[in-house]
């Protein structure tokens, strides 16, 4: 089960096991090289962690425990969490600045403390049952026990088809469950105690542009600078947007980025090269690219195996391209991660207002009547085209407005995801998304988004796409300070009377860049997977749509996915983004649920021993 982390953590492995505990660590040194070694134990030997991700105010945290009579025989951070456990208990989690999943045994108390970070950057997989609570960084290992049921989970089946992801606790394999962001977890053979620790608290931002940019530079400069904490260098995965280049540039003047990484197409309508270029001149950095094309499709398998639980957005394929290159470098890079969620920057923040004050005025039966109107607009397949857009627009008129934003960064609306499945599945597919309100503001929209979107498709996609080449990925717009500060910002620094989106953010670029990165409309980091997907190179993905492998999952009519798959191929539809999410989930099902993973090599794993003697 270790093993199966390798990827994770190549540089070595260990285990420590004593009475009810078993800890096992996959590493990557990136602070405190030659003393960071985990599972780590006190100095006494209560207390021992295993623990993924950075914690950045470490030192900080160090010098206050240090008051506290605590003595440090490593640099790690690490070890701070040891210490930390032992003087602040469970009010540690609240303390830690960074990205982190970690489990710490206590020995005496024979009790189990488990924490995710504020933003859920960090994954943590739990199964329980009656004998035994078992975890992990990904679902991959907890596959590999002998008593796991492996069985789809019809109930996160509408989620997932709506939304490209399985929302809330819940994952795709029946049996196992996450750890939420936030929260902590204490396990005892009393039971089990969940807190939430974290919410964003209303903060109080200046109102009016020029002080609040002041505001921001101080706090982003201390994100950034909190993230270039490294022992190896650290490099930014840069796209020539605002964020990326906000956050490269605050990094080249306060430290030293290594280079910078770009993903580069083909199709001209893709391809961000020249703001890049413009953005790396401007900072005097060096530029390495790499040119994604339809030929990446065949490392679909790979792709659905390290997005472990199934994440059905396409990008994954651009961001482990991507992440191929840097790691090939570096260890860690930086990027723009949150900045769209935290500060107002996603086209759906427009769609959904739009959606909320016209649509949502009209009869229902005429937005039923747009709804299925939609299907039959002749659409542009170049990236962000108008009539793409009012495609996703239209469809989604019969939706309340929060349902609607969910879908527009997802897949199917949920009467069509309902459609698509057998009809005992259907009622519970179609109100997949009920519960969710809006009521008119930007924060909500934001608040469902980082709630939902940001830890379960943008982190998700991040941590496994870069973690598979060993590589880690630090988001400093999600340096907790500066984005609850974010997102207390009045709604006219983030989107103006025009709609222009991200207002405060693109003030700020304008300063560093000009008018070429300040004005740029918002690209994401999509394919051309419409497209793609009628190529010959998509025939190992198309195999997972036809009827055989379909029915395997023993939850979808196969009629009507072959329809819709016969729709997209003839070119009658472009529903890419949906057949790529419908073949992860088949492939999905393959791997976890059919095939289960296989037994790694035997990489060698040294056995930590810590002795202890129970008062």
């Amino acid at each position: 089960m270790v093993n199966l982390l390798r990827h994770r953590g190549p540089d070595e492995g260990a285990w420590w096991a004593d009475g009810p505990f078993f800890l096992g660590h996959r590493r990557l040194s990136i602070v405190a090289l030659e003393s960071g070694g985990q599972p780590m134990a006190s100095q006494d030997g209560r207390w021992v962690v295993t623990y993924n991700g950075e914690i950045y105010n470490y030192p900080e945290l160090r010098a206050q425990l240090e008051q506290h009579g605590c003595h440090f025989v490593t640099d790690s951070d690490t070890e701070v969490l040891l210490h930390g456990y032992q003087v602040w208990g469970t009010d540690l989690p609240e303390r830690l600045l960074g990205m982190f999943a970690f489990a710490l045994a206590d020995r005496r108390s024979r009790e189990l403390f488990l924490a995710r970070d504020r933003f859920g950057e960090k994954p943590l997989f739990l199964l329980r049952n009656q004998n035994y609570l078992a975890f992990a960084s990904e679902l991959r290992p907890l596959t590999l026990l002998p008593d796991l049921t492996r069985r789809l989970n019809t109930k996160a089946l509408g989620s997932y088809l709506t939304r490209n992801y399985v929302a809330g606790s819940m994952t795709m394999l029946e049996a196992v469950n996450r750890l939420e962001p936030a929260h902590w977890a204490l396990i005892s053979s009393e039971g089990e105690k969940l807190h939430r620790y974290w919410l964003p608290v209303s903060v109080q931002p200046p109102q009016d542009l020029e002080p609040a940019l002041d505001e921001f530079r101080s706090l982003f400069d201390t994100a950034v600078h909190r993230s270039l904490r490294s022992d190896v260098p650290v490099g930014v995965l840069l796209s020539g947007g605002i964020d990326s280049s906000l956050v490269a540039e605050a990094a080249c003047r306060q430290g030293r980025l290594s280079r910078a990484y770009l993903l580069d197409f083909g199709e001209a309508s893709y391809s961000e090269k020249p703001y890049a270029e413009k953005v790396c001149a401007r900072l005097g950095l060096e530029l390495r690219s790499v040119r994604l094309t339809s030929a990446a499709l065949g490392q679909f398998l790979p792709i659905v195996d390290h997005g472990d639980d199934p994440l059905g957005d396409s990008s994954m394929l651009a961001y482990r391209t991507l992440a191929e290159l840097a790691a090939s470098h570096d260890r860690v890079v930086l990027g723009g991660d949150g900045g769209d969620e935290i500060f107002g920057g996603y086209l759906t923040y427009q769609a959904s207002r739009l959606h909320y004050r016209w649509i949502c005025r009209l009869p229902q039966m005429v937005r039923t009547w747009l709804a299925q109107i939609a299907d039959y607009l002749p659409t542009s397949e170049s990236k962000l085209s108008i009539s793409y857009k009012l495609w996703r627009f239209l469809r989604a008129a019969g939706l309340d407005t929060a349902q609607a934003h969910l879908t527009w960064n997802g897949s199917w609306t949920p009467q069509r995801a309902a459609a698509l499945v057998r009809p005992e599945l259907a009622k519970e597919v179609a109100t997949a998304l009920a519960g969710v309100s809006f009521q008119g503001s930007l924060r909500e929209l934001q608040d469902l988004d980082v709630g939902n979107y940001l830890p379960n498709d943008i982190l998700a996609k991040g941590d496994r796409m870069s973690m598979t080449w060993g590589l880690e990925a630090r988001s400093p717009f999600l340096d907790y300070p500066l984005a609850q500060w974010g997102l207390g910002l009045p709604e006219s620094l983030k989107i103006d009377r025009r709609g222009r989106l991200k207002v405060l953010l693109r003030a700020e670029a304008r300063r560093l860049f000009g008018p070429l990165i300040a004005n740029r409309g918002k690209q994401g980091f999509s394919i051309p997977i419409h497209s793609w997907l009628r190529t010959d190179e998509a025939r190992p993905i198309r195999q997972f749509l036809e009827p055989d492998s379909i029915e395997r999952l023993k939850v979808f009519d196969e009629a009507a996915v072959t329809q819709v798959v016969r729709r997209h191929l003839s070119g009658e539809a472009s529903y890419g983004f949906e057949l790529w999410g419908l073949a992860v989930l088949s492939a999905w099902h393959y791997l976890r649920v059919e095939k289960g993973p296989e037994i790694p090599q035997e990489w060698p794993l040294v056995q930590r021993v810590f002795d202890y003697k129970p008062e």
